[in-house]
């Protein structure tokens, strides 16, 4: 008799350990952690088609974000795509693109990040924009292929699913992303 009480007790501690390492788990996955799989060269030569990123849900929240951080964030025109795109402007800055060259607050980036060997279009004739309060300015690397802020204007910090830090695969490119 006592050998039937272990064994449910062993039981029903196993199954509590196993919830708790679900819930634990859907917590990180939904609230601090998730992974994103990228689609697309808008980012490339930094990242290609399918490489695999771990993406911080809530630094960003802590702190404002950085020029530079690539971030994931819901398309402004389909809510169930996601995209991938680095900080270029934050809420006060201004931006401007004259002759393929993006000047922050009058002042031009300094981009070895890009690939615009074949310049790259300001999608219309637009090419100033001033960045609001909760907004960012986001722009692709691959400016030639890249669907960003210059089509779809500044995003909302709100429509931002996390800062992308980590690219774990391919395994001969893993580390953090700069």
């Amino acid at each position: 008799m006592n050998n039937t009480k272990k064994v449910k007790s062993e039981f029903f501690e196993w199954i509590i350990m196993i919830i708790v390492a679900i819930v634990l788990a859907l917590i990180i996955r939904y609230f601090i952690l998730s992974s994103t799989l990228v689609n697309g060269s808008s980012m490339e030569p930094t990242l290609k088609t399918n490489d695999r990123l771990l993406v911080n849900r809530i630094s960003f929240m802590i702190d404002d974000l950085e020029y530079g951080d690539i971030v994931e964030f819901h398309n402004p025109n389909n809510e169930k795509e996601d995209f991938i795109k680095r900080v270029i402007a934050t809420e006060g800055d201004t931006v401007e693109i004259k002759n393929n060259i993006v000047y922050v607050n009058n002042q031009p980036l300094n981009e070895n990040y890009t690939s615009t060997e074949n310049g790259f279009t300001t999608f219309g004739a637009e090419s100033y924009w001033e960045i609001e309060k909760d907004e960012v300015f986001v722009l692709g690397d691959n400016r030639p292929n890249s669907n960003d802020s210059r089509a779809f204007g500044p995003i909302k910090k709100d429509s931002i699913v996390g800062i992308a830090f980590f690219r774990f695969y391919p395994f001969s490119k893993i580390g953090l992303l700069k």
